[in-house]
Formats: C-alpha cells, sequence, structure tokens
C-alpha cells in the first residue's frame, strides 16, 4: 500500500518567537512545514476579538487543494503556543494505531459553551473535551465534516468542531490517553518533563508529541525554545 503524504499546517497571521522554534524542530528533522495567513497580516485570538473564522477558512482552503489526495493526512496544530516534541515517523505510526480518520487533542475544560460538557460519553476521562489547536486526519474526512462550510470572521474553530464531533461520531475521536497531543490548560504541571536533550514531553505515563499551552498563562510554552 502506497504510502499516504503527511501534511503539516499551522496559521499564522503575525511573526512569533514560538512559531520559530516550531520551525526550527521541524527543520531539524527534514520535514516540511506549511504556514497559511499570513496575507492577513492581523492579529487573531482572544485578545483580538477572535477572529477565530481565519483558522477554519485556511483549513478548508487547503484540504480543497487539487494537489492533495483523499488518503493524504493532514496534521494541524496552532502556531504561537505549542511545541513539537518528536518527528513524523512517530506520529505516524501512532495516529494509524486509531481507529477513525480524524482525531482531536481534549483538555479539562469544555470551551466555548460549558453546558455543552454533558453530550460526551467520556466525562471521566482526565481531559475530556475537545480542543481544536491541535488534530490529524485524512482530507476525506475532514472535507466531510466541511463540506458546505462558508467562511465569516467571527466563527469559533472550537465551537465549530465540537460540533462535528458530536454529529460525526464515525469520524472523530479524542486522543484521551495523549498518545499525540497534550494540552496542558489545569493540568498537574507536577508531572509534566521535558526532556531538553531529547525533546521528548513526559506527563505521567504519557509521551506526547504535540504540547499545547492553552491555558491563559502562555509563559510555560518558553522551556522549549532552544
Amino acid at each position: 500500500m502506497e504510502t499516504p503524504n503527511l501534511y503539516y499546517i499551522t496559521i499564522a497571521t503575525k511573526p512569533h518567537a514560538v512559531l520559530e522554534n516550531l520551525k526550527r524542530v521541524v527543520e531539524k528533522n527534514g520535514e516540511s512545514l506549511i504556514v497559511l495567513g499570513g496575507q492577513e497580516d492581523r492579529r487573531i485570538g482572544w485578545d483580538s476579538h477572535g477572529n477565530f473564522g481565519i483558522k477554519l477558512r485556511e483549513v478548508y482552503d487547503f484540504i480543497h487543494r487539487p494537489d492533495i489526495g483523499e488518503s493524504d493526512i493532514i496534521l494541524f496544530t496552532d502556531a504561537y503556543d505549542v511545541a513539537y516534541c518528536g518527528t513524523q515517523k512517530n506520529i505516524l505510526e501512532r495516529y494509524l494505531a486509531f481507529s477513525k480518520p480524524i482525531v482531536f487533542g481534549c483538555e479539562l475544560y469544555c470551551n466555548p459553551m460549558p453546558e455543552l460538557a454533558k453530550q460526551y460519553a467520556f466525562r471521566s476521562a482526565e481531559f475530556p473535551y475537545l480542543n481544536s489547536g491541535l488534530f490529524i486526519g485524512r482530507a476525506a474526512a475532514l472535507r466531510t465534516c466541511m463540506s458546505g462550510y462558508v467562511y465569516n470572521d467571527n466563527h469559533d474553530d472550537q465551537l465549530f468542531w465540537t460540533r462535528k464531533f458530536f454529529s460525526h461520531p464515525d469520524l472523530i475521536e479524542l486522543d484521551y490517553n495523549n498518545a499525540l497531543f497534550l494540552n496542558t490548560a489545569g493540568f498537574d504541571d507536577t508531572k509534566f518533563l521535558w526532556d531538553a536533550e531529547e525533546n521528548l514531553a513526559y506527563y505521567k505515563e504519557k509521551i506526547p508529541i504535540f504540547v499545547h499551552v492553552n491555558g491563559p498563562d502562555k509563559s510555560p510554552i518558553r522551556m522549549f525554545f532552544r
């Protein structure tokens, strides 16, 4: 069977030190990172009144490029608060062990609509709720989930993907065991370790490949700077 292409994409509308660190790791691995959204030249995020619709639009446009095959794998991470602690070989091995074609990271809090928490099936997990800052999936499945999407600057990407998680349980699962993704908001930081020499992250018994500092305090991301 032919090995599918793996595309690592992120969205950055402004330069950022964390993005430069991501680029350094990717370059050291001999891999590629595709940075989308630069044409916007404006800030996105909660401190900039959201504008999260940009993230949905850029993903939608990318997965519909004519050179993207249906079996190709799209890896997405945020650009400004994420550390990469692995290689594409690790990513593929772990992703292919999942049973569904799209995998999202998960977190401790149900945002942006806490009232949706009751719809989640595994609320006893340490990280029960979808986080849209880290995901990976087959292009065909992502296209199905985004079919008919019409861009609006005010859209919330996390709410969009949360609703898709509920409406497409056959296509989307959460990385409850942090095989790929760790979101750190509210986690037990005494159980976390980063081995700078080996560029490996450890959390309890797990070795996630991406660490997303998704809480309001972004300063911990600087520990990964090299």
